[in-house]
């Protein structure tokens, strides 16, 4: 199967030999072959840091056979160099639009992107629980007890559901079910009670916000990055999405696929630091835009490391599993793979 192939070498040069591509990288004052690929191995070309370069043979050899070169600043998105010639991205792209304009195809995707998010939601009270059990906590067993069953419910109700909005509904009263119990387990002197979105925050400019959804909102920001990336080098369309609702500006899929990671990626992380931590979360500004101020940063910087560094130290690496899914996505619109949701163990 093709692979991408990755530049994360300064001062790499990437060029042509006998109809190959071939990357060369200094060791010891000197240049040798750190990767070799005919270009039917590829399927991709990803540059990942500055200082690199590339031939214009090798720009040649990537447009003809149809592969497609992405550039990185760190690890934000930063450009796309398309073949002239029809490529993967433009048959996923066509692919993308079909199905999202196929209420049928809409409806499908978009019950498979909650079924992962429902799903991990209950693996992670169900671990909760266990743990409650185990250690003797009965006080927060019933609550967590009673909302695992409840988003089981609401997770059976899924393969009923007529159209996205009933999706939405179902994924909506698990959600009531599965911040509540999340409640039950936070430290009472965080204050979270319920769930408070970004939207709802700048709708409402002078709410008082807990730490915990202050800290929330940045651990889901560090997703979205990590998504964004998985789904710009797996040559999906960010802005065309099933379950989010179409928007101008707004990266529909993106928030489509976050929905399986939320739960295992961002809110177990953070909920384990604020049992065990949670003064680490107490200087975290109330009320504002979401740039923190000089008392905040701290407790900014260390949220967002502590979302980016679990993703990173999983095993397998979230952030593997993250791009995997997007270049499953991909291959599911093409119809080259059935697409399964991501569904975690603990």
């Amino acid at each position: 199967m093709p692979k991408l192939a990755l530049i994360v070498d300064y001062g790499a040069v990437l060029k042509v030999k006998d109809g190959r591509f071939k990357l060369l990288v200094r060791e010891n004052k000197q240049y040798v072959t750190k990767w070799d690929h005919s270009p039917p191995e590829v399927e991709g070309i990803v540059v990942a840091v500055k200082g690199v370069s590339i031939s214009a043979a090798a720009i040649e050899l990537a447009a003809k056979n149809g592969i497609d070169v992405f550039f990185f600043s760190g690890s934000k998105p930063l450009a796309h160099l398309s073949p002239a010639s029809y490529s993967a991205v433009q048959e996923t792209w066509l692919a993308q639009i079909r199905a999202a304009s196929n209420p049928e195809k809409r409806l499908e995707y978009s019950k498979l992107f909650a079924e992962g998010k429902l799903s991990n939601q209950r693996t992670v009270l169900s671990e909760y629980e266990k743990r409650a059990k185990a250690s003797g906590n009965s006080s927060v067993i019933p609550t967590l007890t009673r909302c695992v069953e409840t988003i089981e419910l609401h997770l059976s109700k899924l393969s009923e559901c007529k159209s996205v909005d009933e999706v939405r509904q179902e994924e909506a009263l698990a959600a009531k079910a599965y911040w509540e119990a999340i409640a039950a387990l936070l430290p009472q002197n965080l204050g979270f009670e319920l769930r408070l979105t970004k939207q709802r925050i700048r709708a409402e400019p002078n709410m008082v916000v807990d730490p915990f959804n202050r800290a929330l909102n940045i651990g889901y920001a560090a997703l979205l990055r990590e998504v964004w990336r998985a789904c710009f080098v797996a040559g999906l369309n960010p802005y065309i999405g099933f379950l989010h609702a179409p928007r101008t500006g707004k990266m529909s899929l993106v928030f489509d696929l976050m929905e399986e990671f939320r739960p295992i990626a961002v809110d177990r992380p953070l909920v384990t630091l604020a049992k065990s931590k949670p003064e680490a979360l107490e200087t975290l500004r109330s009320s504002g835009s979401d740039e923190p101020d000089e008392r905040s940063r701290e407790a900014f910087i260390a949220v967002w490391r502590e979302v980016v560094n679990y993703m990173a130290k999983t095993n397998p690496p979230l952030t593997q599993i993250v791009a995997t899914q997007a270049q499953r996505l991909s291959l599911s619109l093409r119809g080259k793979e059935v697409y399964k949701p991501y569904k975690a163990r603990w």
